[in-house]
């Protein structure tokens, strides 16, 4: 017998949500914290609606969907600033290969 009030979907997505919202702080994970959180996102919106059409409380549903948006928003963040971290940093680099093969030019030209 199935018995579908949306609890499991409910649990998962709340599950999700904290792990997405975990890994959201670290660099270079926080890619897989995005994936997380929009797959928590879906589970808990199933399971509010599940839930609801069961006549079954969506207080563990709710929870994940806020966790997994604070998620998204966090994870998007931490994307967005990782990106422009390394833009910067090969950018800055490149400049600094382009002064050193200058220099050494001028070096090589003093001899």
């Amino acid at each position: 017998m199935e018995n579908n009030n949306g609890k499991g979907l409910s649990i998962a997505g709340l599950v999700l949500g904290i792990v997405a919202v975990f890994l959201s702080f670290f660099y270079m994970v926080n890619i897989l914290g995005l994936i997380l959180a929009i797959v928590g996102l879906v589970c808990a919106v199933k399971g509010s609606k599940a839930a609801k059409a069961a006549g079954e409380p969506t207080g563990m549903a709710t929870a994940g969907l806020v966790l997994s948006i604070i998620g998204i928003v966090f994870a998007g963040i931490g994307v967005l600033a990782c990106t422009v971290c390394v833009s910067c940093a090969a950018c800055a680099f490149g400049n600094s290969v382009d002064e050193l093969n200058e220099l050494v030019n001028e070096i090589s030209s003093m001899q």
